[in-house]
């Protein structure tokens, strides 16, 4: 069912939906075949280890888990390998990757999810997954392509033991799609340009994803044409640089290569951002109690207030279930004139400078873990009422709207 790889909204609890467009956490882990788990490896910021092996029960699945924050820690299971990945300034880095490979005898799951592994995370509030079944021969070894090696290297960023990186090996990822984008702590891996924003604007050159700014070498020619929606759950400290850079590299281009600073002649009005987030309204009419807001959505009240702050970005994020909260970390990139192509990007990273990274103009620094995936040749309806990707719509748990602020409404400020 996931053969060609597929997103779904996480099931909602007491909410009626379509199979086809929702998940479950038992459903991502289930084999259609009744395989077993051979082992799993699961990533997060959060991670409930007695939800989590409730679900992963059976004698015979090893488990290795990396993750910032453990709740409900099962210490006398043998089956658990846990691991912290390196943090040079441990007071400001963290380990934000959401990342699961589940490795069955006849094949791997590749797994990435918005989610926190809670079952708040997969039950109250709104994410989105994205799942690709890969074919797995034991004993055998498929030829290394450039997502494997992508894959390979974060695994390696996350201090995941060489022996279960190298099960890679025995599956053929001929078939993969999807873009592999991660982020480490600045300090934590070597080459910074292989990451965050700079990692995005790789991924959407070698795609080809803008072909009216294919191979510019200098900032002056370059011809914005995208407009971007902004998704996450946290809201951290924006400003119109920042914006201006990250508007460059989702049209495949660097502005460290550009010749930075000079993408500061980049006038803000042509940057076109919505940064979607919940109004405090909305977290507090959640029908699953403000709580959920608290748990779930971040935004530094510092950071808003501050006279930088790009508030003529901010634009209403409306779940597709009402009164529901969202935690995904979506990016919707709409290209060209007509607006009706583009890429999306699905995964951990929040629309932040800690996520994604903050350049200036002899360096690029970066705060956190992150993994997430970016979908090419993506189509939009003319009405902005869906999202197509591989021929099949996307269901995404919000809706594609473009509602500004009102004057009355702030964000959801801690």
């Amino acid at each position: 069912m996931f053969s060609r790889g597929a997103v779904r909204r996480t099931k909602m609890q007491g909410v009626k939906s379509l199979a086809s467009d929702t998940i479950s956490f038992s459903g991502v882990i289930e084999a259609k075949s009744g395989e077993t788990i051979e082992h799993a490896l699961v990533t997060g910021f959060y991670i409930d280890e007695h939800w989590l092996l409730s679900h992963l029960s059976s004698a015979n699945t090893r488990i290795t888990l990396v993750a910032e924050h453990r709740l409900n820690e099962q210490l006398g299971d043998s089956r658990v390998t846990r691991i912290t990945p390196p943090k040079p300034k441990a007071s400001v880095q963290i380990m934000h990757s959401k990342l699961m490979i589940l490795y069955f005898a006849s094949h791997m799951r590749f797994v990435v999810s918005t989610a926190s592994m809670t079952p708040y995370g997969w039950s109250v509030v709104q994410n989105a997954v994205f799942i690709q079944d890969f074919p797995r021969a034991k004993g055998r070894v498929y030829t290394a392509n450039s997502f494997s090696l992508a894959l390979a290297y974060a695994l390696h960023d996350l201090s995941v033991p060489h022996e279960l990186i190298g099960l890679l090996n025995e599956v053929k990822f001929a078939d993969a799609r999807a873009h592999i984008v991660t982020t480490v702590p600045s300090g934590a891996g070597g080459n910074m340009e292989e990451y965050g924003a700079e990692r995005l604007a790789r991924v959407l050159k070698e795609a080809g994803a803008d072909p009216e700014n294919q191979g510019l070498d200098d900032i002056d020619e370059f011809r914005p044409n995208g407009r971007l929606y902004c998704v996450g759950s946290s809201l951290g400290p924006l400003d119109d640089k920042w914006l201006r850079d990250m508007y460059v590299c989702a049209h495949g281009l660097s502005p460290l290569k550009l010749g930075w600073p000079g993408v500061k002649t980049l006038p803000n009005s042509l940057v076109d951002i919505g940064v979607a987030f919940h109004t405090q309204q909305q977290v507090e009419q959640c029908r699953y109690g403000s709580e959920v807001g608290e748990q779930h959505i971040y935004a530094q009240r510092k950071a808003y207030e501050d006279k930088k702050f790009p508030h003529s970005a901010m634009v209403r994020l409306e779940p597709v279930v009402d009164k529901t909260l969202v935690h995904a970390k979506v990016i919707l990139a709409r290209m060209g004139e007509s607006q009706r192509a583009g890429w999306m990007y699905i995964g951990s990273h929040n629309f932040t400078p800690a996520a994604w990274g903050r350049m200036n103009s002899k360096s690029y620094y970066s705060n956190n873990y992150e993994f997430g995936v970016v979908l090419c040749n993506v189509e939009y309806s003319s009405d902005s009422s869906s999202v197509r990707w591989d021929g099949r719509e996307v269901p995404l748990p919000f809706k594609l709207t473009w509602e500004p602020y009102g004057r009355s409404d702030t964000p959801y400020l801690k």
